[in-house]
């Protein structure tokens, strides 16, 4: 049997970052998969940033889905970002989101164990 969740009824949280909050749209616990961690929907606010982690063995992919800023990783290494956006971080990848738009960006992160 499938299962349905409206995003509008998931509750909003705190990131572990410094700003910026979420939703878990769907943990690691909802789906039967050994490599599956977690499919969140993030906001970040104006002028704000995440400021540079890394996810342990974890890749994580990032869909722009509202707003303008700029991802960098440790090497310094920087791309501008818009909506519609995609970006690949390979595991133990250092990087940072920086929203560089008087609106607040909006993103869906898939998270996947990379082994």
């Amino acid at each position: 049997m499938f299962s349905k969740k409206n995003i509008s009824n998931v509750p909003l949280e705190e990131t572990a970052h410094s700003s910026g909050s979420r939703k878990m749209v769907c943990a690691k616990e909802d789906v039967p998969s050994d490599f599956f961690e977690a499919l969140t929907y993030g906001y970040l606010p104006p002028g704000e940033n995440w400021s540079l982690h890394k996810h342990d063995n974890i890749v994580e992919i990032c869909l722009v889905v509202k707003g303008d800023g700029i991802i960098k990783d440790i090497d310094s290494n920087s791309e501008p970002f818009t909506a519609g956006d995609r970006f690949i971080f390979p595991s133990d990848t250092e990087h940072m989101i920086e929203n560089t738009s008087s609106e607040v960006d909006e993103f869906y992160f898939y998270r996947f164990r990379a082994k």
